[in-house]
Formats: structure tokens, sequence, C-alpha cells
């Protein structure tokens, strides 16, 4: 982290830390009348034999497990009665309830203006030995920020439970003769543990923010933060090593909140405690500067290099304590004691944006190390999935683990088409063209100039041949070579399909032949590193395509185009097949030159569609000539894919009458030849390498009377010999 970003974060970090993560409270029990069905009126404190009897009306209390609901007493043990089943007197009971709800909001740190309402979710019987492993609660009501337990009175030990958030821990018990309430957020790891004697009972309740507003900005701590976010947009960060070239300031600022959240509780009058404040300040500052604001969710991956305190390898599933789990929830997660030593590499990708009106929108980026800052690293949270791969090799001792943030994220509004564009090509593009659309040829291109920095690398990912279509259509109406040739050089032929051949026209009106040319040389230029296969099948499905559409206005410069693209792919196509040549086996030789010929009839086919008779003169020869580069087998895999892949019209303009005949003839020749003599065990094979073992193979090769020869090698002249039998086919 630069020294802007760690200034940005402590000044984040002074600000709005008055609240806790969780508080609990006592109260008098004399407002609280309940009834259970079943049971009646429910008598406080409880005894004994009052909480048998609660035992046996209730059921085993199930947990969430990812999209699962499960009964697992290993991981939750008690009892549970559920709310619709219990009758409070609701009157009587807010005079105790919404004062200490006041209060809870006060300790949580929630604005002043935030309104806290309990609902009842149900209650729980903790018998002796019971307990609830760590776990964080499911969000079972819109607007739900938190858990309250209010502990009923009664007579017990052990039970305690344990709430936890980042490096910070409260235990808390109960009474035997008030009542106890127990408030904390949602994303907080909680469990209860074992009871040692007598009975715990609770009420649980949904903790849900009503009426609320965001937080006031802290206004004497604004200004500072303002200048310093100012100064970070302005200024480049530093080179990551010596030879880094001059790096451009950063667009965005992203600061991961200190909180967790869904995306059903991600809202701007929903955060939590300090979150709240900083991002009020967040939001003057965007006010001051001008910047666009927003609330996203941010997924966090990193790798540590770790040292194990022990090899006890436990690993506990997720799971929560809500049994109509929506598959939002998290839980600790049980690899052994790692100690995290050093950061090997990060990254941060956010999504499910939150714009300042309450709006999503359809925007997904991931984060660089110069635009991030935190108040509390990731390592202090609890990763939702971790693996850890111990010492292999050379590879050291590492971990991964996997979080979900928050986060505020802000850049300047001046800015928003690049870094919109940077996160969607397609939409950068899509912009463009509506300039285009309404008469603004400027506007249009100052917009593509703004993609020229970071284009290359994200016209690279996602559906190119999309993406490749609308940036034809698009830059072909620019009117500045320039820009086009910059815009369009991403991309490989291969991203060309049939329907995006029309594109190459309108492109060839706008900035000519030679223009082309020499974009499409870049395109199927060795840079691409795209495979073999993947060029043999677009020769085969788009290029007569391609070649048609540049060809049916019967223009010069199409029909020119058209016939250098398709010498291009059979020079292409040549070079393949000579590279083949220099493989060891001719069996796998032969089989590799099979695959070509499906792509070599559409090679046949352009040379008809294009007028370049030449071409199918080059084909012949390829497969007929002097020295043919093929062996026969192949030729006859071109007749039978002919055959298989087109009508006899097509077969007919294709040519292939003397490709037909000089198969005829070789298969002839070699059904004339005379039959094996009997007893005759020769192979009439030749063997290319001339060094003595060689020689010897080959002696016992020619005997035609040699059935079995055993031959005593070393492992060095065993391994030349296999080598020379494999490359023979043997």
């Amino acid at each position: 982290m630069n020294s802007l970003l760690e200034d940005i974060s402590r000044q984040l970090g002074r600000i709005g830390a008055s609240g806790s993560f969780a508080t609990h409270l006592t109260a008098a029990a004399d407002d609280l009348h309940l009834e259970v069905h079943g049971l009646g009126r429910l008598w406080l404190p409880v005894t004994v034999a009052t909480a048998r009897r609660l035992c046996k009306i209730a059921q085993p209390a199930r947990h969430g497990f990812k999209d699962e609901t499960r009964l697992d007493r290993r991981v939750r043990d008690t009892w549970e009665i559920p709310g619709a089943q219990i009758h409070i007197d609701e009157p009587r009971w807010r005079r105790t309830l919404s004062p200490k709800l006041e209060r809870i909001r006060r300790d949580l740190g929630l604005p002043d203006a935030c309104r806290l309402k309990a609902h009842l979710h149900n209650m729980l019987v903790y018998a002796p030995g019971q307990f609830f492993a760590p776990h964080r609660d499911s969000e079972k009501a819109a607007g739900m920020i938190g858990t309250l337990v209010v502990s009923l009175p009664s007579r017990f030990s052990g039970g305690q439970i344990a709430i936890e958030h980042h490096d910070e821990k409260i235990l808390v018990g109960g009474s035997h003769k008030d009542l106890t309430f127990i408030a904390f957020y949602a994303d907080c790891h909680h469990e209860v543990q074992p009871v040692a004697q007598g009975y715990r009972i609770v009420l649980t309740y949904n903790l849900v923010v009503e009426d609320s507003t965001p937080a006031d900005a802290p206004s004497t701590q604004v200004e500072a933060l303002a200048k310093t976010v100012r100064e970070f947009f302005e200024t480049p960060p530093p080179q990551r090593w010596a030879r880094d070239r001059t790096r451009e300031a950063p667009d965005r600022l992203v600061y991961l909140l200190d909180h967790e959240y869904t995306q059903r509780g991600l809202a701007w009058n929903r955060l939590k405690n300090a979150d709240a404040q900083r991002t009020a300040a967040l939001q003057e500052v965007s006010r001051q500067l001008d910047c666009e604001i927003f609330l996203a969710l941010a997924d966090v991956h990193e790798t540590w290099s770790c040292e194990e305190e022990y090899a006890d390898y436990r690993h506990y599933g997720d799971y929560d304590d809500d049994n109509d789990d929506d598959g939002d929830d998290e839980s600790a997660n049980g690899l052994p004691d790692l100690e995290l030593t050093d950061l090997i590499d990060s990254d941060v990708e956010l999504r499910h944006w939150v714009g300042v009106r309450g709006r999503s929108e359809a925007v997904s980026a991931g984060v660089d190390s110069d635009e991030l800052c935190y108040t509390k690293p990731s390592a202090n949270f609890e990763p939702f999935e971790s693996e850890h791969e111990g010492y292999t090799g050379n590879a050291g001792n590492t971990v991964e683990h996997w979080y979900h943030r928050a986060a505020v994220v802000l850049w300047p509004r001046a800015r928003t088409f690049a870094i919109r564009a940077r996160a969607s090509p397609q939409w950068g593009i899509g912009e463009i063209a509506r300039e285009l659309k309404t008469a603004k040829p400027a506007a249009a291109l100052a917009l593509a100039r703004q993609l020229i920095p970071f284009w290359p690398q994200v016209a690279a990912h996602g559906d190119r041949r999309r993406l490749v279509e609308a940036t034809l259509k698009t830059t072909a109406k620019l009117g500045d070579p320039t820009v086009a040739a910059t815009l369009l050089q991403p991309f490989a032929l291969t991203d060309l399909t049939a329907r995006t051949s029309v594109r190459l026209t309108a492109i060839l009106d706008a900035y000519g032949l030679e223009w082309c040319r020499t974009l499409l040389r870049e395109w199927g230029g060795e840079q691409t590193h795209e495979l073999p296969e993947t060029r043999l099948s677009w020769i085969e499905s788009v290029l007569p395509a391609l070649c048609g559409s540049l060809c049916s206005a019967d223009r010069a410069d199409g029909r020119s185009l058209a016939q250098w693209l398709l010498t291009e792919q059979w020079g292409w196509l040549v070079a393949q097949a000579m590279q083949l040549q220099k493989w060891v086996s001719e069996k796998q030789r032969s089989e590799q030159l099979s695959h070509l010929s499906t792509p070599i009839l559409s090679l046949m086919e352009c040379s008809r569609i294009t007028a370049l008779p030449n071409l199918h003169a080059q084909v012949m020869d390829f497969f007929i000539g002097d020295a043919p580069i093929v062996p026969v087998n192949v030729s006859v895999s071109l007749l039978k894919a002919a055959h298989e892949k087109r009508d006899s019209g097509a077969l007919r303009d294709l040519g292939l009458k003397l490709l037909h005949t000089h198969c005829m003839q070789d298969l002839n020749k070699r059904l004339a030849a005379p039959m094996r003599a009997d007893g005759d065990w020769s192979v009439a094979t030749p063997v290319r390498c001339s060094c003595k073992l060689c020689a010897i193979l080959g002696g016992y090769l020619r005997a035609r009377d040699q059935v079995r020869f055993e031959w005593p090698l070393a492992k060095p002249e065993r391994h030349h010999i296999h080598g020379t039998i494999d490359s023979h086919d043997l």
C-alpha cells in the first residue's frame, strides 16, 4: 500500500469508532409475560421442572449448511420452539424492550436516525451438555442487521455465549433473576458453550433496521480526507520494479469495510458501526470532488506463506443457525492453526454494485493493489474457504484464503466512461456507437481515445467474437484509421465469424485495401497464440462466407482482399503440413495430415469464389505433383470428406477428378504388386539412422528367413533401438 493509501486508511480509521460489534444489558423480568403453546403461562424465573416440560414440547434444532438444512447434534444440540407457538403481552413488554433497543442502537454505533425493531424468531432451550458450535447468523428478514438474544432468568452454569469479531471477543452468561439482553451484528462469529448444570432458556430476535437514513458525515475530518483523496487521484503510484515504465494516476479508490454484508443486506442505510460514518465521510468527499460513489461486494483471494503450529488437520463446513438457509451464509472454517508469515499474492473482484439511489449497477471488475485501502486487513477476518498445501519439493508451505467483504468505491466523474469500459468493453463500444448514432463524431472519437491505454488488456477477455463485431461496426464509422487500428489490433483472425464478415466490407470501404491487409496480417500472425486446430476450424467454417461477402458486390478491392487473404491461409496451411513432415512417426504424420482435408476443401471452394484458379493448381500439386507432400492415404481422406460434406454440384465445381485418378492409379499399383512369398519374413522399411546398432537392426529386418532375434543391450542402446522401431511404426 503506497503512502497516500496508507494516509487515507489512517484518516478513515480515526472516524466513527464509538460503537462495538456486540453489547449486553440486564433488566427486570416484570414486563415479560409470555405463554407457550402446549404449556401455558411461562413463569419466571424458569424452574428445572418447567424447563423439562419445555423440552418435551420442543423439537431438536436444525442448522443450515450451505443450501441444505441439517440435523446434526455434533454441530447444534439444543431444543427449539418456533416463534409462532409463543405469545407475548406486547404492550407490556415494549415498556422494557423499547428503551433497551435504543441503548443497543447506541452501543452498536448505529446512526441517531436509525430505528431498531426486534422480530421474535424462536425460543431455544439448552439442557445439560447441549451447545451450538461457532457459526454466523443468516439474514432471515429484509433489513436484518443483527441478532438479539434475551436470556430468561434461570439457574444454570456454563452455557456462555462467546461472540467474536476480528481479534475482539466477549463472553456473556446469564442471570438467575433478571433478563439478559445480548445483541450483536449478524456477521459476528459466535458460539454457545456447553451447559454444565441446569437449563439455559432464551428468546432469539432478528434485529431489523427501520426508518433509517445514512449517517451524517463528520465534517471536521472530511476536509483533510478530501485533500488526500484529491492528491491520490492526481498522483501516479510508485514504480513496482526498476524497469517499470511511468504509470498513470489511479482511476478508483476502493476502501474495504470492517464488517461483512450479504447481497441482500448491502445498503447505504444498513451499514454497521464505524462503516456507516466512514462511508458518510467518503460520500461527502465524493460530493466535494465531483466523484461517483458506490457500495459493492468484494471477493478477496489471498495466498500466504505460513508455518504450521500443529498437524491436526480438520475441516469444518459452513453452517448457520437458520433452518431456512438462503445460501448467503458463511461460517468459520477449521484448517489447523497456521501462522501467516508473508503475503505472496492477492486479488480482489468487485460485484453487486449499489448506487446512492439504491439501484444495482451491472459492473464487475478486478481491483489493482494501487487502488485498494482498508482499516482492517483481510487476514483479520474469518475466511469462508481455505486451502492449505504443505511443502512439496521446492514449493513452500502455503495457504490460500477466500473472503467475502464489502467496499466503498469512488472515482472522478470525468473518468466514468473509462472505468465502466474497462469493466465492460462491450458497453464501452456501445457508448461510442450511440454518440455516432446521434451525429456526434467528435465526442465518439474522444471516447474511443479514452479506451486506448487499457484496451489491449480488456479486449482479450470475454466474448471476443461478439466484441470484434461491435468494434468493426463502430470503428468503420470513426473516420480515424489510427484509432481504428489500435482498437482492432487485440483481436485475431479466428474471432471473425460468418455473421461478422459484412463488417469487414465496411472497414474496407472506410480505410482501404492496404490498411485492411495490414490489419489481417497482424490478426493472422504468430503473436495471437492460437492453436492450429482453431485456425483449421475457422478456415473450414468461416473463410468461404468471408470470401463470398467480400466478392459479392463484384468490387475489385473486395475481390483483391479476398484473394490475398485466401493466399495467406493456403501458405499457412502448407507451413503446417511441412511442420508435420518433421514428425518422426509416419503413422502419426499421416493421421495429422488427414485432419487438413476438410480445411483444404474449403480453400478449393474459396479459390472458385474469388476467381483464383492458380491456387487450385497449387493444391493439386500439393497432392499429386512430382514431389507430393502428402501420402496417398491423405488424398483418399480428402476425397472421402468431399463426398460426405458436398453435394454432387459442389463436387463438380471442386475439380477433384485429377486427384481421384491419381488415387486410383496408386491403389491399382499396390494391388498389382506380387504377394509375399511363403517363408519370407523380411520387412521392407528403410532405416534412416546409419549407426552400427541400426545397421544390425536393418540386417535383421531385411533377413527373409530370420523370425526371432534376441539382442542383449544396455539401457542407452536399448532406448535408441526402441526409438528407431517406433519412428518406423514397426
